[in-house]
């Protein structure tokens, strides 16, 4: 397990709950909120985890999941974390372009080949600069290194080059990052909620959309568009936050569990994540879409180029920067 650096800075800084009580050995009960659906693999491991921590607790600690962003949207909870409540979220780096902006890179596109190596980073002198500014900020990043899946471009035609997307709308997320990224890659980005990704599809008012394989079949978009593109443009690697007032309010053995074991589920996290990846594509394979590996030397080009420019708050040369550390 990532327990070096990382581990003994988050030991050592003073993650979500509610419901607390007056004495030390009453439950705590921590609402763990994220967007995915019951049963995927998100879901899966934070039900693990929630019974890891009532175990290595004694059942002083409580999760409880609340699936499908029935907390709210991830902005909505994140403030709800800030401002003191018993919340643990998953979110993006990105999301936090206006509190810690330099943070924002590890969702940028292009960033590494692979997990092993975008994980370096975590155990970096720069991501414990950056956690510091997280606790400045109102924050406590609990789990900074789950991994979420790499995203992968579904379209209507075929996709090999930066060329083949000049005009092409892609669905994205609301978020400047997810759009740079798109537009980086050579496409017209388009933001939209996933529920309206398939009627958009089927009424041509978009061309494609990009995520992770499992989600793109979760959604059955796979049956408006038949091309998937191996463009492998993020490793997304997520964190689970919370308000760093909540988090000082627990004893260090429970900042403890809560940190150990968050590290065990990302692990787990990590394993049903690669399952799923390669299961839905062959799920999509044989439900008719055609699967084209593509060479991604031409789109991770433009990335360098254009993702820094696209973010003048950012550090100076703080995406090469990175990139050494995932790559060097």
């Amino acid at each position: 397990m990532r327990l070096n650096k990382l581990s003994l800075f988050i030991a050592a800084a003073s993650v979500a709950g509610m419901g607390l009580t007056s004495t030390a050995q009453a439950e705590t009960v921590i609402r763990i909120a994220y967007g995915n659906q019951p049963g995927e693999p998100v879901d899966v491991a934070v039900n693990q985890w929630a019974e890891w921590v009532s175990e290595a607790s004694n059942g002083e600690l409580d999760l409880r999941p609340f699936p499908a962003s029935q907390l709210g949207s991830e902005t909505e909870v994140m403030e709800q974390a800030r401002f003191g409540s018993a919340i643990i979220a998953i979110t993006a780096y990105s999301n936090f372009l206006d509190s810690v902006p330099d943070l924002a890179v590890l969702d940028a596109p292009y960033l590494g080949e692979d997990f092993e190596s975008k994980l370096k980073v975590f155990d970096s002198e720069w991501f414990a600069d950056q956690l510091e500014q997280v606790h400045s900020s109102g924050y406590h990043i609990v789990i900074p290194n789950t991994v979420y899946g790499v995203r992968h471009l579904l379209s209507r035609n075929p996709v090999s080059h930066p060329d083949d997307l000049n005009g092409v709308r892609i669905r994205v997320q609301n978020s400047q990052m997810y759009v740079e990224a798109i537009r980086a890659m050579g496409a017209t980005p388009t933001p939209m909620s996933l529920g309206d990704v398939y009627p958009a599809l089927a009424q041509g008012m978009v061309d494609g959309v990009e995520n992770p394989a499992a989600v793109l079949h979760g959604g059955k978009f796979h049956e408006v568009v038949k091309h998937l593109n191996l463009t492998a443009h993020m490793h997304t690697v997520a964190p689970f936050v919370t308000g760093l007032a909540f988090w000082e309010q627990l004893s260090e053995e429970h900042q403890q569990i809560l940190t150990e074991t968050g590290q065990q589920m990302a692990e787990y996290l990590g394993e049903l994540v690669a399952e799923e990846s390669e299961e839905a594509r062959e799920r999509l394979r044989s439900e008719g879409v055609e699967v084209h590996e593509v060479d991604t030397q031409p789109f991770r080009e433009r990335a360098a180029e254009q993702i820094p420019t696209a973010f003048p708050q950012w550090s100076d040369g703080l995406y090469e920067t990175v990139y050494e550390i995932i790559n060097g």
